[in-house]
């Protein structure tokens, strides 16, 4: 009886060990995709810094677009565009440029897209519109 007893304790202590090792896992496979998701996030606001820049050194907002169109503005990896070793190299982004739904030539539509590992995208959409006095470029909207 008592070894009845034994491999019943032995055997709700197995289960038990094996739910803790299960949940461990899930949540550390949750935090790894939530890290991978806040990255990709952060990539995609960077393509629309660097498409920013760009921006602010085009003249003629009307060379960027296609009439209706989303043309490709910034592409490529984000640590051979910003030019730093320390960015992850397998972080994809592709910043597009359309033209107002409006048809306001001073506004642009930006969308920036990340891919980071594990095939994670997070896009952002910028509406931002060019000041015709000064030339300033301002975000009208972000999504």
């Amino acid at each position: 009886m008592a070894l009845v007893t034994a491999l019943m304790a032995m055997l709700m202590l197995l289960a038990l060990g094996a739910g803790v090792a299960m949940t461990t896992m899930t949540e550390s496979t949750i935090a790894a995709n939530h890290r991978d998701g806040i990255q990709a996030l952060y990539a995609a606001e960077a393509g629309v810094d660097l498409a920013f820049s760009r921006l602010r050194a085009t003249e003629d907002w009307h060379t960027l677009v296609k009439a209706g169109d989303a043309t490709p503005f910034v592409q490529g990896r984000l640590a051979d565009l910003l030019q730093n070793g320390t960015v992850d190299p397998r972080i994809d982004i592709v910043v597009t440029v359309s033209p107002d739904a409006d048809g306001h030539e001073d506004v642009l539509v930006l969308q920036s897209s990340a891919i980071v590992r594990g095939g994670i995208r997070r896009t952002v959409e910028v509406v931002v519109q060019k000041q015709p006095a000064t030339g300033e470029i301002d975000r009208v909207w972000w999504r």
